[in-house]
């Protein structure tokens, strides 16, 4: 795996909290990475909030004030900025911050490049009302991006467990991946192997080389039920899988991501 230079911790301003920020600068002091804030102020919650359904669910019920709003996602802007300072210099992480207006699929992607780790936020609040995560989310992810993780609110991401299946293109990047991330690579690394083929072979040839501990597990045929159900009794953190995982086709991310309450790193 090459050395990650820099995390992107990529926010939507109504997305953050103190919690995330904090987990991100964590994962870069242990990556020996600094960290990049890059806070967004999408348009399209703005114009979310001019919709009837926004003045629906207002705790006002009138609707929304745009100009209130926007000097809202100004000063959520500033504290986020306020909080990755912080953070950086309580664990000595180099750190840069900038706060983005536009489309997300379009900021993200002129950022990225593949040394890059991504942190994603997928959650937020704004003015007391739930932001919906946008459900075109596979088109926000940054197509140049070789690991995007995305991120519930405060979780952290200590100790994954990888998913393999006969369609991945290169399974020992998942498996170094995974084990770069661990907070103890001494510990063992849980792996799901799915279905029937050579990837168990793999994955033992892999581990000699390495010197790794591997907790393995087998599934034939693994629907997402399983998969979560198998991940529930791993006492893991976080889970690890290529993006070409057959259950993240169509709406499968979104599923899945809707289910699962900790960080899921992306690989490509």
């Amino acid at each position: 795996m090459n050395r990650i230079r820099r995390v992107i911790l990529a926010l939507d301003v109504a997305a953050r909290d103190a919690q995330s920020i904090a987990a991100a600068v964590e994962l870069a002091a242990r990556l020996g990475a600094e960290v990049l804030g890059l806070f967004l102020e999408d348009p399209r919650l703005l114009r979310w909030a001019s919709l009837p359904v926004a003045r629906q669910v207002s705790p006002w019920g009138g609707g929304l004030d745009r100009e209130r709003l926007e000097a809202q996602l100004r000063a959520l802007a500033a504290q986020a900025q306020a909080e990755l300072e912080q953070a950086a210099r309580r664990l000595g992480v180099s750190w840069q911050a900038q706060v983005l207006r536009g489309e997300l699929e379009r900021a993200l992607n002129e950022w990225a490049v593949q040394e890059d780790l991504w942190v994603i936020g997928t959650a937020g609040r704004v003015m007391g009302l739930a932001v919906p995560t946008p459900a075109a989310l596979r088109l926000v992810l940054p197509q140049a991006a070789r690991w995007v993780l995305l991120q519930p609110r405060g979780v952290p991401f200590r100790h994954p467990m990888v998913v393999l299946h006969p369609q991945a293109s290169n399974p020992e990047a998942l498996l170094e991946a995974a084990r770069a991330f661990m907070e103890d690579p001494s510990q063992p690394l849980t792996v799901v192997i799915l279905g029937e083929n050579g990837l168990t072979s793999s994955v033992q040839a892999w581990q000699v080389r390495q010197g790794a501990l591997i907790q393995p597990v087998h599934l034939r045929e693994a629907s997402l039920e399983q998969l979560l159900q198998v991940f529930a009794r791993s006492g893991c953190d976080g889970l690890v899988v290529g993006a070409e995982l057959p259950l993240l086709a169509e709406e499968g991310l979104e599923r899945l991501l809707a289910r699962l309450p900790t960080p899921l790193l992306m690989v490509r």
